[in-house]
């Protein structure tokens, strides 16, 4: 048990003052001999006479520790887990408002993505998950945790960025800085258990971006030389439109031909390739579910690192039963004294 406000009980000590006063002060009727007075019999209502009093100073002093808010210390310990450190890097950039297929609708590519990723943080209980958008400029929105329904929150109230001097798509930006909290995240884990098992075993990037990277200060490629160094592993969707097919005329006759990837889709598979990651295309719900869903399987794969949450103390306010005894001896006191113990005048 603690006292939240141990001070109030300062307000005792004008009370001990005056019992002490009381105590040794001079009776109102004095009288010269008192002996006989010990020789007669005692009534009950004498016996109890000093019950009103008694209740008084007792529901007092209820009452002021009751101000000094006793509370009861309960420790939540976080239950063992084991997974791997995960940075969810997504793009808020305007470009994210163009529809795209869900089902027979069409929904934003942002809405797509959001729904897309919450189901793959139900399924990942066990992983420190954090989440980064970025457009022009890259931001942590939620740091690793374990705290995945706060996370779901996040997740959820995502949305474009409208103002035109931030708008862009700088993904090397958000790598670099995606990396860095993996980074720092694994070194505070160490530092903190200090021992050298107890390290980020496996750490995870995954970059949901439809644009091409045109702005930032780094490059695509630099950003992923930083996740290779570190030892993360970044994979990549690239959220595109359905492709585009021409017509070649050949000697066997008309034959359709896919166009050529686009440049940033050939950057993002060439940064998911150097540091050993998964890179996929969507161009509806379908494709982007079953897209994370292979990275789900892919991380599934790698080490785990046995992570414990922090010890959590909650306090129990405990006040009110001594407010509600307090309140009781008052009121029986004010019951005996206009009864029973009734004193004239």
């Amino acid at each position: 048990m603690r006292l939240a406000f141990p001070w109030a009980l300062l307000l005792l000590l004008p009370l001990l003052i005056q019992w002490v006063r009381k105590k040794s002060g001079k009776r109102a009727l004095p009288f010269s001999v008192v002996e006989p007075f010990h020789t007669m019999p005692k009534t009950m209502r004498q016996r109890f006479g000093f019950l009103p009093v008694l209740f008084w100073w007792v529901s007092v002093v209820l009452l002021v520790f009751s101000a000094a808010r006793p509370q009861k210390k309960e420790m939540t310990v976080g239950i063992p887990k084991e997974g791997v450190a995960i940075e969810l890097v997504v793009d808020i950039s305007t470009s994210m408002d163009m529809l795209m297929p869900f089902g027979t609708n069409q929904v934003t590519r942002m809405e797509v993505s959001k729904n897309v990723l919450k189901k793959f943080v139900k399924q990942s209980p066990n992983d420190l998950i954090g989440l980064i958008t970025f457009a022009r400029f890259a931001d942590t929105i939620f740091p690793m945790t374990l705290s995945h329904d706060s996370l779901q929150f996040f997740i959820k109230d995502l949305v474009i960025e409208e103002r035109e001097n931030e708008d862009g798509t700088a993904f090397g930006d958000a790598i670099a800085l995606a990396a860095a909290r993996l980074k720092t995240r694994g070194e505070r884990y160490q530092d903190k258990k200090k021992k050298s098992d107890c390290t980020i075993k496996s750490k995870v990037i995954i970059l949901l971006t439809d644009g091409n990277n045109n702005c930032g200060r780094h490059l695509p490629m630099e950003a992923a030389a930083l996740a290779k160094k570190w030892d993360i592993r970044l994979h990549t969707i690239a959220i595109i439109d359905p492709p585009e097919t021409k017509i070649i005329k050949t000697p066997n006759g008309p034959v359709k031909v896919k166009k050529q990837d686009s440049m940033s889709v050939q950057i993002l598979a060439r940064m998911a390739e150097v540091t050993g990651g998964i890179f996929r295309q969507a161009t509806d719900n379908k494709g982007l579910d079953e897209s994370l869903n292979d990275i789900y399987h892919e991380i599934d794969e790698m080490k785990k690192t046995k992570i414990k949450t922090e010890r959590l103390y909650t306090y129990t306010d405990l006040f009110m039963p001594f407010s509600i005894l307090a309140f009781l001896l008052l009121m029986l006191r004010a019951i005996l004294l206009s009864t029973w113990l009734r004193r004239i005048p």
